[in-house]
C-alpha cells in the first residue's frame, strides 16, 4: 500500500501543478472595440476617405494607435442626391 499512496501523491501533484499553469493564462485580455465615421463629397473616393479618417481619429482619441492596432472593417454607401456619395466606414481595433 505504501506503494499505492505515493503513486496517487505524486499524481496529485502533477494535477494540483498543471491546474495552476492551466487557469494562469494570460495576463490581460485584448480589447477590440468598432468606431463609425462619415464623410460626404461629389466623389466616392474623397468620401470614403474622408470617414476612415473620421474613425481613425476615434480611435486615436480613445488611445488607440490608429496606425498599428486598427484594421479596415468596411464602408456603407449611399447617394442621397445625385452627384453626392455618402459613405460610413467602420475600422476594428485591437489592443
Amino acid at each position: 500500500m505504501p506503494v499505492r499512496r505515493r503513486i496517487v501523491a505524486a499524481a496529485m501533484l502533477a494535477g494540483a501543478v498543471s491546474a495552476s499553469v492551466l487557469l494562469a493564462g494570460p495576463a490581460v485580455a485584448a480589447e477590440t472595440k468598432y468606431f463609425y465615421g462619415t464623410g460626404m463629397s461629389s466623389n466616392y473616393f474623397t468620401a470614403l476617405f474622408n470617414a476612415d479618417s473620421a474613425a481613425r481619429a476615434l480611435a486615436s482619441a480613445d488611445g488607440f494607435d490608429s496606425s498599428t492596432q486598427c484594421s479596415p472593417g468596411g464602408s456603407y454607401t449611399t447617394q442621397p442626391l445625385p452627384g453626392l456619395y455618402s459613405v460610413r466606414a467602420q475600422i476594428i481595433c485591437t489592443r
